[in-house]
């Protein structure tokens, strides 16, 4: 799936409206989709050809913009090029620092083609969502 397709399809977590489809919401930072219930965010970033650094600076903008009142998580979707663990370890670190000293909550990795398939879109939270992604707090 191209990253336009994946900003009009709609991603959806109980409670929570769409926030941004691609769009910036801060200066220098365009989540591909980002969805809001008042001060909290989920931030939606499709990897079609996922690389680490790439990924890292999306969970980075993230966290930066996750401070004072905002908190939220960050969801990672992608073709994985390998075991979707793989990156949870790459990440984990930086993860535990952003925690300390910002308002990201988590990071969640799922393969794409479990996140949606069959024009179906998992449901952000459900009882699928979690069998299939793999949590970086889970992991520690």
């Amino acid at each position: 799936m191209r990253d336009s397709e994946f900003k009009i399809i709609d991603h959806t977590c109980l409670e929570y409206e769409v926030f941004s489809r691609g769009a910036e919401i801060e200066k220098n930072y365009s989540p591909d989709f980002s969805l809001k219930s008042k001060n909290n965010y989920i931030f939606i970033e499709h990897e079609t050809d996922p690389n680490r650094k790439t990924i890292i600076a999306d969970i980075f903008k993230a966290a930066y913009f996750l401070q004072n009142e905002k908190e939220g998580i960050v969801i990672i979707v992608l073709k994985p090029k390998s075991s979707l663990t793989s990156y949870v370890k790459h990440v984990a670190k930086y993860c535990i620092w952003l925690q300390m000293k910002t308002n990201l909550k988590d990071v969640f990795f799922i393969d794409e083609s479990k996140y949606y398939s069959n024009q179906v879109v998992l449901e952000i939270h459900s009882e699928k969502f979690i069998e299939h992604a793999i949590s970086v707090n889970s992991s520690l």
